[in-house]
């Protein structure tokens, strides 16, 4: 599966938001072009996209920016992922010119199934989990640096 870089991208924003949006405190397109590395032009039609779909708000103002529409425990992949790109998490199958019943067993078992699991992972699969698997991350490299005297 190859994913688009409008969906990283997308994803990584939106994580950065939840992040970085603690207490309803907005977050900037520039903050986040300057700590993820994206163009900014580019994240601003992301971010377009991510607010059409109702999983961020735009706050304007002085203190404007960007913050999430619901707590991260309530925001899927399917939910970010279909915002970017509805077509990364639709059924994959052979579509061969002849159907034979090989194609249709290979779908049947195969494919179906895949897709079925990936559907089903992004479901489960939310913001606030991977948020919190970012600071264990975080916690782990702090303490594999530490030195002691």
């Amino acid at each position: 599966m190859k994913i688009s870089t409008k969906v990283e991208f997308g994803i990584i924003a939106v994580i950065d938001i939840a992040i970085n949006s603690e207490n309803n405190k907005a977050v900037t397109v520039y903050s986040i072009s300057k700590r993820q590395n994206i163009s900014g032009k580019y994240l601003e039609q992301i971010l377009a996209v991510l607010r059409q779909a109702h999983l961020i708000r735009g706050l304007k103002g002085s203190k404007g920016g960007y913050v999430l529409t619901r707590p991260a425990k309530d925001i899927t992949f399917k939910d970010i992922i279909d915002a970017l790109d509805i077509t990364v998490l639709n059924d994959v199958y052979f579509s061969s010119q002849g159907e034979s019943e090989i194609v249709n067993t290979i779908n049947d078992c195969l494919w179906n199934k895949m897709s079925d699991h990936m559907r089903s992972f992004s479901e489960n699969l939310t913001l606030a989990d991977i948020i919190e698997q970012y600071y264990k991350s975080l916690e782990e490299k702090s303490e594999q640096m530490m030195y002691y005297i």
